[in-house]
């Protein structure tokens, strides 16, 4: 797409791998200013240092989307250090392999797992994607509007089989997307899910189940650039409420002319 995101400025969570890095260096490109928020250290400081190598307009923000101070922190510096926030991507994610390394290919009932890895999956996957927006919006609201991108997953996954509690996570972060964007749509701020649309190359797939998910086909990491690419584009501006499955981005577009 030949577009310009001159001025558009975008905040992701958990932008230091995985489809994060990738939607980002995308928004960069095309001349975005994006801030990589993850949980601070190593991977953050080398994933800044990649982009800004490159002569992009990067920014490394440290939070942690579980903890209220944190978000609250990262929301601060944003709305101290820029004009303006047109967009967020609710994208930080904890996969299931956090609960159940082998939940693809002999998962364990529920009974049997940690509260404490419960608890970082819904932190994480669900109430973030709250704290988070609920940070940020006010911002895009005081310069007049903005756009909400929120991760999901395929609605299969929501309720299969040892997809507890990351597939129920997903499923609630999509039904309060709807209530965010009925909520949001008269004060100018869209709200929109993506999703990839199959496993993807990330650090999700741990070294145990990659040979399980690779019969499968994995699809690259950089499957969402194009629709997120679209979704800063003057081509969404008005658009809310949707689901998008990335990997069926062009039969999507077609369908909506």
């Amino acid at each position: 797409m030949d577009i310009s995101l001159k001025g558009f400025h975008v905040v992701i969570t958990g932008g230091s791998s995985g489809l994060g890095f990738e939607m980002a260096k995308t928004l960069l490109a095309h001349g975005a200013t994006v801030a990589i928020a993850a949980r601070g250290g190593g991977k953050l400081d080398r994933a800044y240092a990649a982009l800004k190598a490159e002569g992009l307009d990067v920014h490394a923000l440290e939070m942690d989307v579980r903890r209220e101070e944190s978000v609250g922190a990262a929301a601060d510096w944003v709305a101290g250090n820029w004009a303006r926030l047109d967009m967020l991507v609710n994208n930080a994610g904890i996969g299931m392999s956090a609960a159940d390394k082998n939940f693809a290919v002999s998962p364990a009932p529920f009974f049997e797992m940690q509260p404490t890895a419960f608890y970082d999956i819904v932190e994480t996957n669900f109430i973030g994607y709250f704290l988070v927006s609920r940070a940020f919006v006010p911002i895009m609201l005081r310069s007049g509007g903005g756009r909400v991108v929120n991760v999901s997953t395929g609605i299969a996954t929501m309720t299969a089989r040892g997809q507890l509690p990351y597939g129920p996570a997903r499923a609630g972060a999509e039904a309060m997307s709807v209530i965010m964007s009925e909520e949001l749509k008269e004060l100018g701020v869209t709200v929109n899910v993506l999703l990839p649309g199959g496993p993807a190359d990330t650090g999700f797939v741990t070294d145990e189940l990659r040979a399980h998910f690779e019969g499968r086909g994995l699809l690259p990491a950089s499957v969402m650039n194009e629709a997120i690419l679209f979704l800063a584009s003057d081509k969404a501006t008005g658009m809310t409420g949707e689901r998008i499955i990335a990997k069926d981005f062009h039969k999507w577009l077609g369908e909506r002319g």
